[in-house]
């Protein structure tokens, strides 16, 4: 099953249910060291975290990611769902990380390049679809669907949640060629 990404969708500064944080932290609407839409973004999570009892997540893994469904049934957290993750995809592309504190975000946004993400909107929501061929990135993917849940079940107090992620692998380098014995 193949999704078509959407155009991206992001609501105005001071729009939706945020916390009207105002301008960033470098005023003038720069936001996060030089990153206009951050503050934007952040505005949207904390807004989708007030508003969690509305949401209802579904998600089926997969052996290279995951597929969810994510909707609510007001409209207005819906929008804000859609541009979301639209938002998020945006970010990845550009390596303009979120969360870069949690291992589990850092980690998914260093392998960005190693993750396709493709998603549809419902009437409700969204449908997103993340997977990759790497076999530690898809174990990344699986945590990421977890956390996200996560985040859904527990709502705001699950904000600051750090999400440990299992060691990378090492890389092969390749190993000296020992003699034959005689």
């Amino acid at each position: 099953m193949r999704f078509i990404q959407e155009p991206e969708h992001r609501p105005a500064m001071g729009m939706g249910m945020g916390r009207g944080r105002g301008q960033g932290m470098m005023g003038g609407g720069m936001g996060h060291m030089g990153d206009k839409d951050h503050m934007v973004d952040m505005d949207t999570i904390h807004a989708l975290f007030d508003n969690v009892k509305s949401i209802k997540r579904t998600v089926r893994k997969r052996p290279d990611g995951f597929e969810s469904i994510t909707e609510s049934s007001d409209p207005k957290v819906a929008t804000m769902l859609q541009g979301h993750v639209a938002a998020m995809k945006g970010r990845m592309d550009k390596g303009m990380w979120i969360r870069r504190g949690d291992p589990l975000f850092r980690a998914l946004f260093d392998n960005a390049d190693k993750i396709t993400i493709e998603f549809k909107t419902t009437p409700k929501g969204i449908r997103v679809i993340e997977m990759s061929k790497d076999p530690y990135v898809i174990k990344l993917l699986h945590l990421h669907s977890e956390a996200v849940s996560g985040f859904v079940k527990d709502g705001p107090a699950g904000m600051a949640k750090m999400h440990p992620i299992p060691h990378p692998p090492k890389e092969a380098t390749p190993q000296p060629k020992l003699k034959a014995r005689r």
